[in-house]
């Protein structure tokens, strides 16, 4: 990985168990941790310092909080080609943070759906999940450089990277094609809610 002044970790689960010992070790091993607004609360509880997304960001809050994390200098951090000078050269002028590791889960569409329309909610597809997804599908994009983890069975392994030092190519793609069938799970539920949802109303 490229030597730059400080790696970050970022988090953002649905599913928050095991989720402070993992950014305990990521701080212990000199990450630092950014955090969405409901994950920092859970990282608060138990003393554990992390930076906003939105000072990443700079997001201002508005639209309900759809676009916390939808960013060019959130994704931008994971995204950028640790091994191009240009790359480099690029996330320094424009103040990119190196996110060389990604947890993520985010709250299951169909629970969101159930719940919903026992609500009587009119527009249950607005409150799908989109800045989630849009992170993990760009660090597995990128799992050359950047570990992406969508499920907390994969924080033990993790950690042990973590006392050695070192993520191997094969682990790296492991977890991103894990996360590449999260995500296509996610859709799935989506897709499959919009087409009945139009199959009723005909």
């Amino acid at each position: 990985m490229a030597n730059m002044e400080c790696r970050y970790a970022l988090i953002s689960v649905y599913e928050k168990r095991g989720v402070t010992d993992l950014a305990k070790r990521l701080i212990k091993a000199g990450y630092k941790i950014i955090a969405t607004e409901g994950t920092g609360k859970k990282l608060t509880e138990w003393g554990i310092p992390f930076i906003s997304c939105q000072k990443i960001s700079g997001n201002p809050v508005c639209f309900d909080g759809f676009m916390k994390t939808m960013s060019f200098l959130i994704e931008g951090g994971m995204l950028f080609d640790r091994a191009n000078k240009k790359h480099l050269a690029e996330a320094k002028k424009f103040g990119v943070k190196q996110i060389d590791i990604v947890v993520c889960n985010f709250f299951p569409a169909d629970v969101i759906i159930s719940q919903l329309k026992k609500e009587g909610a009119i527009n249950v597809a607005r409150m799908f999940d989109f800045g989630g997804p849009t992170m993990v599908r760009v660090a597995a994009q990128n799992f050359k450089y950047v570990v992406v983890a969508v499920d907390p069975h994969d924080y033990g392994e993790i950690k042990e990277n973590l006392t050695s030092g070192n993520f191997s190519l094969e682990f790296k793609q492991k977890l991103a094609t894990k996360a590449f069938r999260y995500i296509c799970s996610y859709d799935k539920d989506v897709s499959e809610y919009m087409e009945s949802e139009l199959n009723n109303n005909h």
